[in-house]
């Protein structure tokens, strides 16, 4: 586990400067991804993970167990998150999508500019197709898939059945199909 999580224990008033930085830094660090992926909206992704932090370190040594404080942090963030979701929804304005690229981190030379490309679009589909997703199917198809969490962990951290987690994720993964074929379609003819 990573030892910035540790120094959460503490009283993080009484910590010097450069360790509060350090420890928010590596906060930011572990948390920003499932946010924005949530959100899409970076000021606002910001603003939520500063609320988080504070109900963190105010929470923090209070907490018995250091075993799951890693998804313990992840979970407040991503609550703290859902809150600004249901407190906005009304208000919510549709954000433009803001061009994410999924790339791996090693290209093989051989791959050709038009397979490239390709690729790319159909990255940026995907993450439109996620965009138009209700959040509830994001957060579940990010903890499954990128976060690799067994459906046990899932149905603890939301509080749900077994059986209503499988229906979602198949309705989840049902609707981005649609979402995404369609856009596929439309933008391949």
């Amino acid at each position: 586990m990573e030892q910035w999580l540790f120094l959460l224990r503490s009283k993080i008033e009484e910590l010097d400067i450069n360790t509060q930085q350090f420890i928010y830094d590596s906060f930011y660090k572990l948390v920003y991804g499932d946010i924005y992926f949530l959100i899409r909206d970076h000021g606002i992704t910001e603003d939520i993970i500063q609320d988080a932090f504070l109900k963190v370190t105010a929470s923090a040594p209070k907490l018995q167990h250091d075993i799951y404080l890693n998804s313990w942090v992840r979970r407040v963030t991503r609550n703290c998150a859902i809150d600004w979701i249901r407190k906005n929804k009304k208000n919510r304005q549709e954000h433009e999508y803001l061009d994410v690229n999924i790339t791996n981190s090693v290209f093989n030379e051989q791959i050709s500019v038009a397979s490239e490309i390709e690729n790319n679009t159909r990255d940026e589909l995907l993450h439109q197709a996620l965009d138009e997703l209700k959040p509830d199917y994001r957060i579940i198809l990010l903890m499954f898939y990128w976060e690799q969490k067994s459906y046990k962990e899932i149905c603890k951290e939301l509080c749900i059945t077994e059986q209503v987690l499988t229906q979602r994720l198949a309705r989840a993964r049902k609707k981005l199909f649609q979402y995404f074929s369609r856009k596929w379609v439309d933008d391949n003819e």
